[in-house]
């Protein structure tokens, strides 16, 4: 809709302008007459002039929206992007504890691996006989390591 303003606002010129150029050098041939018929369009130089001047005001009127328009934008996009940080924060937090867990659940499977081989030992050793109370004691070590690593802690 604007640039169809812009278009007949250009043909209007230059018609005005056409109509101007062509008159003053085929009715007036003369200087002077010529002169004094370029007299009369001083009321429409002035015409122009002010059209002029309200186009640059108008100008600065879009402008100063444009840019209240991309102040409210920038104020969004903080705000969004203080959203994302919050949100990976707390991303960050559970991925912590998942390691966590993940390393505590490593330690249990190493420690059950451990005890299953003193059982085994243990077993063995009673089978035929033989004293197993240093096994044994290892094996109550590696329970006692188990239920520190199962309660309940806050990670």
């Amino acid at each position: 809709m604007k640039l169809k303003h812009i278009i007949i606002a250009i043909v209007v010129f230059a018609i005005t302008f056409i109509i101007y150029f062509f008159s003053i050098r085929h009715f007036f041939p003369d200087m002077p007459t010529g002169g004094q018929f370029g007299d009369m369009f001083g009321g429409l130089n002035a015409f122009f002039s002010g059209l002029a001047f309200f186009g640059v005001i108008y100008t600065i009127w879009l402008q100063r929206e444009e840019l209240g328009l991309q102040r409210e934008e920038l104020k969004l996009t903080r705000k969004e992007l203080e959203r994302t940080a919050k949100a990976q924060e707390k991303s960050e937090k559970a991925l912590s504890k998942q390691a966590a867990s993940l390393k505590i659940a490593a330690k249990l499977n190493g420690l059950s691996a451990e005890l299953g081989y003193f059982n085994a030992r243990i077993q063995e050793r009673s089978s035929q006989g033989h004293s197993v109370t240093g096994e044994y004691r290892k094996a109550q070590q590696i329970i006692l390591e188990i239920r520190n690593l199962t309660e309940d802690k806050e990670f």
